[in-house]
């Protein structure tokens, strides 16, 4: 009997061994199914990178004469950008011309007549531009009521009386006041650099 049951233990001992070895050779076998599919994701992770890269080169390839017109039409535009500033001070210029010319157009007295307008007068660079009207009006009052009226205006300030002087028609024994009327144009000044300070000796 007790040799039967070294056996029956040897048995037992072998099954077991057989288990664990049967359970190691699983272990590794998935362990090597895992890294080997590790493997085939990472290639397939990579080629689909080169496939990326590829297609990004040949969009550049196909951009870049695009890239190259857009780079020279930026240079055009460089290079035109001080006409383009003259341009638009032009336009600016003509525009507040026009709505002074307009503004007189529409509120001169019916008693005054205008003898000529002279627009951009300017003494000193670093004061505004001047117009200076000159015109005949039937009395004081019409001078007066037509200053009131350029005063109205936004682009005007300033407004001044240079001279009225009483003369009378020749043709007819009337008499008229002949006048002249100075004013400033807003926004025309020079502007100052800020870098000249005084200087100590």
């Amino acid at each position: 009997m007790p040799v039967i049951n070294l056996i029956e233990q040897e048995l037992q001992h072998r099954q077991r061994l057989e288990r664990r070895i049967r359970l190691l050779g699983l272990i590794w076998f998935s362990l090597m199914a895992l890294g080997g599919a590790g493997w085939a994701v990472l290639i397939l992770y990579a080629g689909a990178l080169q496939l990326q890269r590829a297609r990004m080169e040949e969009e550049i390839i196909r951009l870049t004469p695009t890239m190259r017109a857009v780079q020279q039409t930026q240079l055009q535009l460089n290079a035109l950008q001080p006409k383009i500033s003259t341009l638009r001070a032009a336009r600016q210029e003509t525009g507040r011309w026009r709505s002074i010319l307009q503004h007189l157009s529409q509120h001169t007295p019916p008693s005054c007549y205008l003898v000529s307008v002279e627009f951009g007068k300017r003494n000193d660079p670093k004061k505004p531009m001047e117009i200076v009207i000159k015109g005949i009006a039937s009395n004081q009052q019409a001078v007066g009521d037509f200053m009131l009226r350029l005063n109205q205006h936004p682009d005007l300030e300033k407004v001044r009386l240079d001279y009225t002087q009483e003369r009378s028609m020749t043709d007819e024994a009337i008499s008229a006041v002949e006048f002249q009327i100075t004013a400033e144009v807003k926004g025309t000044a020079t502007p100052q650099s800020t870098g000249g300070g005084a200087r100590g000796s």
